[in-house]
């Protein structure tokens, strides 16, 4: 909790609420110092799972012999059942708090083919429940969230200061219990940028919808890896960039 000063036109009061946490966690995998990423501390050791995976380091959960995570030192370390070479080729993304990938390469995703198809009432309806679900952004506002759905229901849900981070999240605790992500719909409250279109595409993710809007790059890469997209998704409607996923309504002639 934070006491700080809100200012409403001539008005001037002191308020206590809560500040969105974000503190480093550097990584080691075995015994090697690999990065520090600048997170929210909660969800630490799917953040770490989700993130090594996600960047190839490791291909299943069964590779990580041990897993320990101190919020308090800031501190993962990693051992992994065999020998690796970390990549070293980093490249700033565009997410908030300066996140950093090193294989960004769409060459190497295949092109997805699904049947997933979704009503837009049904992502608005998962959308409402992303944000219901969404304890730190209820409480602090200033921070993304992200959820895996099957449609019906949100089957895992992540928190963190970089919406990137929270898409890691979701799927660090999607292999830590067990849930496939392929086939699934991913769901932002932040940008869809071409890195996050790149994870969901990693994931096997078919549709990406977002509360706002995707970048240009996000777009062609999502026509070019068959990924559905979805923007500014409301009770009301939503913007379709990309894909055929979605169930359009049939015009009367």
């Amino acid at each position: 909790m934070r006491t700080y000063l809100r200012v409403r036109g001539s008005r001037v009061e002191e308020v206590t609420g809560e500040v969105v946490r974000e503190q480093p966690l550097t990584v080691y995998v075995n015994g090697e110092r690999f990065l520090t990423l600048l997170c929210t501390p909660v969800k630490l050791e799917a953040l770490v799972v989700g993130y090594l995976w996600m960047e190839r380091v490791v291909a299943d959960l069964a590779e990580i012999a041990q897993l320990e995570v101190s919020a308090v030192d800031g501190r993962a370390d990693v051992t992994l059942t065999h020998p690796v070479t970390l990549p070293t080729e980093r490249i700033l993304t565009s997410g908030c708090g300066g996140g950093i990938t090193f294989r960004i390469d769409p060459r190497v995703f295949p092109r997805l083919h699904s049947t997933l198809r979704v009503r837009a009432e049904t992502l608005a309806a998962r959308m409402k429940d992303l944000f219901n679900a969404a304890v730190l952004y209820q409480e602090s506002r200033g921070i993304h969230g992200a959820a895996l759905s099957d449609g019906e229901r949100l089957l895992v849900v992540a928190e963190d200061v970089g919406r990137h981070n929270a898409v890691d999240k979701v799927k660090g605790e999607a292999l830590l219990r067990r849930i496939p992500t392929t086939d699934r719909i991913l769901l932002s409250t932040g940008r869809i940028s071409s890195e996050m279109l790149l994870k969901a595409a990693r994931m096997g993710v078919p549709l990406v919808a977002s509360r706002t809007s995707p970048t240009e790059m996000a777009v062609a890469l999502a026509e070019q890896l068959g990924i559905t997209v979805c923007g500014y998704v409301r009770p009301d409607g939503l913007n379709l960039y990309a894909g055929d996923a979605l169930e359009l309504p049939r015009v009367a002639v």
